[in-house]
């Protein structure tokens, strides 16, 4: 019985270190697929390493000490986790190895001994549960379906219980005292000396997370899990920023919570020239509900309804960022793409503030998505969407087939770089507001003429000014080499953007 407690429970490990390890490396990587790939194959060659290793072993050292040594040393290696992820990944994020090999190398450096060693367990279990010949392979079957059943529950424990609720460094703690636990289990030598080494590991861990999170406690304001992401709220003497794994998403002015610290969300107000009479507004992304907030005070007349994936964020929101429900406001925690299909009525602007650079969610990005927020406009709406990307280039893929798709859906695109009027280089990475409508042919003239008589009649937010249409773009957007994305075909992971961060006051 013991024996078949401790398959199940390394097994539980093994893939709750998986399932974590992409919050381990999210803050610096992203979320991307080359992340998930990296682990999963660091994982895999670890685990084939190790049932090799692990027959070896049993073979020559048939012994309980022998698993719970590889154990108590797994355990301890988890336990360690805490202390040195930080400084690996830091280091190789500043190599900058590119989107592939720097999680790749970073998963093997922090993950490739617990997992390797865990992977020996269930041969060195099978050579000691075996007594007959002729029993060996029921032996082998039903170990191997208890580590299985370990997997499956450790992966459910994890990503549905534990990211929810606790933070990284407490499951890392939890999975090797779990690990440690299993190897007293197994043998009392193991547990007089792997114990209390792994005890004395467990106290510098925990010493130096407690010291990690004392330097600049008076900055960090919250550090946590959500089921979507890393959640970080920070502040200097004059900005609170929010951040979602590495990218910062949002922010505010802290003597004047509607002011953000992010140049786009001024832009978004130039909604005004393709719509001057906008009601009812919906924003499917809420981060830091810089929009919503300054739309309330500027537009007496304007209802919102902001949708937000993430009930952590929304949360965080009203808590840090002064984000209230209002009569005028309605905080929705849903997904965006079912809100949009399932809302009553029609909305004379819809502003897609879900986009980010390193996890565009891909069901956001699709024809037959654009087809739905079409029809819920009115006929005049307009759809907004916040897309970073470049204008041309390298970096230019993903952004170029965005404005694809919506182009086979809306007549008229309308775009506006961030501070593109500096040095009009279509290479560089920026924020890009995309005003999509059913009138196309709007020219440079008709749009400032329609901004002239909205500053002058004070209908516009005092943020905007003429010079936002220095970085009027009208060239015209080649997209021949990009796809157009649907539900079947969305490669967003493949067509990432690099080296960028978002403008700033």
């Amino acid at each position: 019985m013991v024996l078949r407690i401790v398959v199940f429970g390394a097994g539980a490990v093994l893939m709750a270190l998986e399932i974590v390890g992409s919050r381990i490396l999210a803050p610096y990587f992203g979320s991307s697929v080359y992340v998930w790939g990296s682990l999963i194959s660091i994982f895999l060659a670890a685990l084939s390493a190790g049932y090799y290793l692990g027959g070896v072993a049993a073979d020559r050292w048939p012994r309980a000490g022998t698993l719970a040594l590889a154990l108590a040393v797994a355990g301890a290696l988890i336990l360690m986790l805490p202390m040195v992820s930080r400084p690996i990944l830091e280091t190789f994020s500043a190599w900058d190895l590119g989107p592939r090999a720097s999680p790749l190398l970073a998963s093997v450096v922090l993950f490739v001994l617990p997992s390797l060693l865990l992977g020996m367990t269930s041969p060195v279990a099978i050579k000691l549960a075996a007594t007959d010949l002729a029993t060996v392979g029921n032996t082998a079957g039903v170990l191997y379906a208890i580590s299985t059943a370990g997997s499956i529950a450790g992966t459910l424990l994890t990503a549905f219980a534990l990211i929810p609720a606790m933070g990284v460094r407490a499951i890392l703690y939890a999975l090797g005292v779990t690990l440690l636990l299993c190897s007293g289990l197994l043998a009392g030598h193991a547990r007089r000396v792997a114990g209390p080494a792994a005890a004395a590991l467990l106290v510098l861990s925990l010493a130096a997370a407690g010291a990690a999170q004392t330097v600049g406690i008076s900055r960090i304001l919250l550090e946590k899990d959500s089921v979507y992401h890393r959640i970080r709220v920070h502040e200097d003497a004059s900005w609170r920023y929010l951040r979602f794994d590495r990218s910062l998403q949002g922010g505010m002015l802290l003597k004047d919570p509607t002011i953000s610290p992010l140049r786009y969300t001024d832009y978004v107000h130039l909604a005004w020239l393709f719509t001057p009479t906008i009601q009812r507004m919906l924003v499917v992304g809420l981060g830091a509900g810089s929009i919503p907030k300054r739309f309330l005070v500027d537009y007496p007349q304007v209802s919102i309804e902001s949708v937000e994936l993430d009930p952590l964020v929304a949360e965080v929101a009203r808590t840090y960022f002064a984000v209230a429900d209002d009569p005028r406001h309605r905080i929705i925690v849903q997904d965006g793409r079912q809100y949009v299909r399932r809302a009553e009525g029609r909305y004379d602007m819809v502003l897609m503030d879900a986009y980010f650079a390193e996890g565009i969610p891909f069901h956001l990005v699709t024809r037959e998505f654009f087809e739905q927020l079409k029809a819920k406009l009115t006929p005049g709406g307009v759809a907004v969407a916040n897309i970073v990307g470049a204008l041309g280039g390298s970096n230019s893929k993903l952004f170029r087939a965005i404005y694809k798709t919506y182009a086979a859906e809306f007549a008229g695109l309308y775009l506006f770089p961030v501070g593109f009027s500096t040095g009009k280089e279509e290479e560089t990475t920026r924020t890009i507001l995309l005003f999509a409508t059913q009138r196309p042919g709007v020219t440079r003239d008709a749009l400032a003429a329609r901004l002239t008589t909205l500053l002058a009649g004070k209908k516009v937010s005092e943020l905007v000014t003429r010079s936002f249409l220095r970085d009027y773009y009208e060239r015209p957007v080649t997209t021949g080499d990009v796809p157009e994305f649907t539900d079947d075909y969305a490669p967003v992971d493949i067509l990432p953007v690099y080296g960028w961060e978002p403008e700033r006051r």
